[in-house]
Formats: C-alpha cells, structure tokens, sequence
C-alpha cells in the first residue's frame, strides 16, 4: 500500500547576517556581472543558495515513505533527481564532464532572475529564452554560443569578442548528444517550470498559514508558478484593485522563498470587478459572463481603474518580481463580435505596459472556437497567435476524449493549425495549456465510482498535448493543498481538490485526508510532478 510523507514546513525567509569577506572562501563568480541586458548575482543570495546546497547535499537519505529511500533535492519535485536540461545540457555534454554533477534542480535566482543550477564543479546558469547557456568554475568561463563552444577567464559572465573557441572554431558533430539537446526549449516559460498550478482563490484566502501551506505544495508539486484570479467567485468579496494587490505583497515573502511566482489574471470573465456597469455583465451561452460592451468600451472604466490600482500598489511595494506574468482576465472572448476581441486585447496591453514594460503578458483565453466559433482556422485567434502584443498563447479544456469528442474545446484545432504554421514574422509564441482537465464522471468513460478511470482520462490529456512540441507549459485545475483549513475554494466538479471520497480532495500522496491512504489523485499528482516527461 502507498504511503505517503510529512511534507516539509514551508521555507520562511530569514535575515542573513553578513559575514566578513576574510571569512568568504566561495567561487568569486558571487560578484559577477553581466552587461548588456542586465543581471547581478547578489552576493549574499549565492552565498545562502551555496550553503543550503551543501547543507542538502552532507545529509543522508531520508524515506519519502513512499517504499523506497529516495533523497530530497533542493529545488525538485519530490522523488526527483537534479538532472541538466535543454541548453544546460546540450553545453554539459559538449564539455564531456567539465560540469560534474548537478546538486540541484533549475530555478529561478531570487536575486537576479538568471535561472541558476549549482553543481559538484561550480554554477550553470542562463537568463530566459534568449540568454547564452554558462558555465562558471572559479574564474574560468564556458558559453555554448549557436553550435560552438567558447570559453575565457575573468569576472564577465558575458562572452567577451576574444573568447577563444574550443575545437579550433568546428561546430558540435551533427547527431552528437549535445547537437540533437539543443532542439529542445531551453527554458520554459512559467518561472523555468512546466507545471502551472491553477488556485483561483488564492488571493482571497485570508488565512496565512493556508497560503503558506498552497505555496508550499505548489513547490512540492513541481509547479514554478500559481495562476490566481483577481476577483472572487465563491465568498463573492468586492475588493478593489488595491486590496487584491496587497494580498499579493503579503504572499510575496513565502512566494521568493520557496521560488514559485503568480501568474495573475485581473478578471475572472465569470465575476466582474467592482463598479463593472449592468449592461457589461450578464447571461450569455449558459454562463453569466461578460458582455459585448465592455470589450467594446466600458473596460476603460471599473477594469482599467482596478488593473491600475493592482499593479500600481505591486509594484511600489517592489513585489513585481513574484509575478511572473499579468493576463488580461480568465477566459475573456466576444464571440458575437470575434474581431471586438482585438481591439480590447491591443488597448489593454498598452495600458498594462503603461505602468509595468517588463512583466510578460498572457491572454487567458481557452482557444480558437471560445474566440470565433466554429471556426477552426479562426483569424482572430491566429491573429493572437502571430501578432497580438502578448507573450504566450494559452489553451484551457476538459473531457477531451479524442477528435471526435472534444469536450469543451476543441483544442485540436489549434494544436493542429493556428499555432502549427510558422507566423509570416517567424514569431512563435509558447502555447500554455493552462487549464487541463476531467470531471468527476464522463458519460460513457467512466462513473463518479470509478477514479481509476478517470485518472487514466486525465493522462490522455496529458498525453495528447505533450506531443506538440509547441505546448510549453499545462496547468492542473484547483491545486490547493490537502492541508488547508478554509476548503471554500476547492472545486468539488473538476481538478485535485474534487478527487478521492465525496470528491473532498483526497487520496493526496502529500497527505491523503479525508481520506485513509494515497489513492487517484496520488497518481495523478507523480504524472504531474514528472513533466514535461509523458506519463
């Protein structure tokens, strides 16, 4: 019988004395800096990120309870072993060893933003999508730029124009290791993970340990962000975009700590923001959503003051850093009017621009037919695709059992075709399955009985969308921890928080109650924990 193990508390940011520099005896890589698109590797971060590896990697074993002994790594989901990835280890296979051994999962650096991976040999690291894979030992350096390998000494972690090329300038084998590695994403995009972690009342929970505790299992489930939503659809509170945005401040210690980011969706299309006006929100296609008019021209009033308000109270709290993108709301669409959509996302992204240029922005849409209906080849949802002002195109859906029975979205048609042929531009934005999922019972598939059956529904899903190679990200639906005190936002319908007895969100490998021991949602949650791997 599975067993499961006392998870770990949550990590609390602690004060860090400063130690006398006579005292430092650490690689001076701590001090480094990158010109041009800039990064600083804070001193005391590299230090505490240091001695927390050697700290894990001088303890023994401990039992995962889970049947076997198995070691807990910094930074990795549980059960899993550190391991090179994407670009890091197209460049360890290059230098045949020069790297070691990983001591640790990648990670976004707290104080820099660089993805960072400690090693038995010294630092890996490389900043976002465009950045050149780097390896520091000492004051020696090692970038895998195109197919060459150049290397210098010194204090720059940028290459510099003198940096000799290994191998006297000849590119890496073709269908070498290190060759087929680099087609691979090198960094994906939701704070380096590809797991999201979808709580849509997060920021309504008052109750502190309780978003200590979701953060806390967020990590443990291997997820690098939390998507929340910015107005509440259960206890129904009107808090304005000020109020939302403190909840952000305060969840921002425990967030750093534990290395998980929010992606934050101003509106949920199904609750509006305070002040929204009457004719904006109302019934349409079994749902009360919002209407034609806002999209239309009353979102420059109560959404534009709240999205203002939001992200102005962030950022002068310096808290912009836990947030990993902004997304205009959740499920937002027109489809009386497909082509109104365009204008509002253009004036929305300027205006969130406006206050903060950085952060990526995502459109929170669920696909081509929510957008333009029956339309598989939809151009406005091509046009989000190649040319809208966002950083990512994002896909929600369950029950899809095949092409033939497509559940709510038939996201094959963008699987398939707005996102497959290349954009005229040569862009290509990375496609986020935010939202994937299977309800308690799928007529036909499995009863409300049968979990077994409705697991394996679940690693379909997961299955068909992990074989486009667009897809860089998929979310898993009402992922609160087992633990929480105040349960008004589990999701009894769909998502973690609806499995096990009276769909109570038991059988948790984190901590099975209600239930007696670890059941379906334990096995859903090793798939999960194992991407972007299959099941």
């Amino acid at each position: 019988m599975l067993q499961y193990n006392e998870p770990a508390p949550p990590l609390v940011p602690r004060s860090i004395p400063r130690l006398p520099q006579y005292l430092v005896r650490l690689p001076r890589l701590a001090g480094f800096r990158r010109v041009g698109r800039p990064v600083i590797l804070a001193r005391r971060t590299f230090l505490l990120r240091a001695a927390c590896v050697a700290l894990l990697a001088a303890l023994a074993p401990i039992s995962t309870g889970l049947g076997a002994s198995a070691e807990v790594f910094a930074w990795c989901p549980m059960g899993l072993a550190p391991r090179f990835t994407g670009s890091l280890a197209a460049l360890s296979a290059a230098l045949d060893g020069t790297m070691g051994e990983p001591l640790e999962c990648e990670h976004r650096d707290t104080g820099s933003s660089d993805l960072v991976q400690q090693t038995s040999t010294g630092l890996a690291l490389y900043r976002g999508l465009e950045g050149v894979p780097t390896f520091a030992s000492g004051p020696r350096r090692w970038a895998l730029q195109g197919d060459r390998v150049r290397f210098w000494q010194g204090a720059e972690l940028d290459v510099p124009p003198d940096a000799a090329v290994l191998g006297g300038g000849a590119p890496l084998i073709p269908g070498s290791a290190a060759s087929a590695l680099l087609a691979g994403p090198p960094v994906y995009p939701l704070n380096g993970r590809f797991l999201v972690a979808n709580m849509h009342g997060f920021l309504f929970n008052e109750n502190r340990r309780d978003v200590e505790e979701n953060v806390t299992y967020a990590r443990w489930l291997g997820a690098g962000t939390i998507r929340v939503f910015g107005t509440d659809n259960n206890t129904l509170k009107q808090w304005d975009g000020r109020r939302v945005g403190r909840q952000i401040v305060d969840a921002a210690a425990v967030l750093r700590a534990n290395g998980v980011k929010l992606v934050v969706a101003f509106v949920n299309n199904h609750r509006p923001v305070p002040g929204e006006t009457a004719e904006s929100w109302g019934w349409l296609v079994d749902y009360d959503q919002l209407l034609l008019p806002f999209y239309e021209r009353t979102w420059r009033g109560a959404y534009l003051t709240f999205v203002r308000d939001l992200i102005t109270t962030v950022r002068q709290a310096g808290a912009l850093d836990v947030v990993q993108a902004w997304e205009l709301g959740n499920e937002l669409h027109t489809p009386t009017n497909p082509t109104t959509f365009v204008s509002f996302v253009e004036g929305a992204v300027a205006e969130v621009r406006a206050l903060d240029p950085v952060t990526p922005i995502y459109p929170g849409t669920m696909g081509a037919n929510h957008l333009q209906p029956w339309n598989p080849r939809s151009p406005v949802a091509r046009w989000l695709y190649c040319e809208a002002p966002v950083d990512a195109y994002t896909l929600h859906a369950y029950d899809w059992v095949s092409r033939e029975r497509q559940g709510d979205m038939p996201i094959e048609w963008d699987l398939d075709w707005v996102t497959a042929a290349p954009c005229p531009s040569g862009r290509r934005l990375p496609v986020i399955v935010e939202e994937l999922g299977a309800s308690r019972a799928l007529p036909g598939v499995y009863s409300r009985d049968d979990e077994a059956g409705r697991v394996q529904q679940e690693l379909r899903q997961m299955r068909f969308v992990l074989g486009y190679s667009q897809v860089a990200g998929l979310g898993a639906w009402s992922a609160e921890s087992p633990r929480v005190a105040d349960k008004t936002f589990y999701d009894s319908r769909r998502g973690l928080t609806s499995f096990g007895r009276n769909g109570m969100g038991g059988g948790s490998c984190y901590d099975p109650a209600p239930d007696p021991a670890p059941g379906a949602r334990c096995q859903l949650e090793r798939a999960l924990q194992a991407l972007p791997q299959g099941p």
